[in-house]
């Protein structure tokens, strides 16, 4: 059952009311495009293509895409994206392991000293 803004609530089946933005752990920072490339690389730029295009949701719109994402970095070197279903503007994400590729300790430890000062 959902109340007057859209959002569902608790009912006699268990569903529990929907969060309309996203938790940032306080072990994350965000990260700009331009650095989740750069940390990518050349090669993982594709899959970072097929990964805003395949998540899963349980709308019944296609194509699903995931929209107005912002990526953050983790204590484990990890990336996670938290944007919407590009379907039905649920609150959605994808988590990319990074924090074992070769060389991304010391990028990402550079990335923090940037954007935490």
């Amino acid at each position: 059952m959902k109340n007057k803004d859209g959002i569902l609530q608790r009912t006699n089946l268990g569903l529990v009311k929907k969060r309309k933005a996203h938790r940032i752990h306080s072990d994350e920072i965000e990260i700009g495009p331009l650095q989740l490339r750069l940390m990518l690389g050349d090669a993982r730029v594709e899959e970072l293509k097929l990964l805003t295009e395949s998540f899963i949701c349980h709308c019944t719109v296609e194509p699903q895409k995931l929209v107005n994402f912002k990526s953050y970095l983790n204590e484990l070197n990890d990336v996670s994206l938290k944007g919407w279903c590009s379907g039905c503007e649920i609150r959605t994400g994808r988590y990319i392991k990074t924090g074992e590729g070769k060389g991304i300790e010391k990028f990402a430890n550079r990335m923090r000293k940037l954007n935490k000062g």
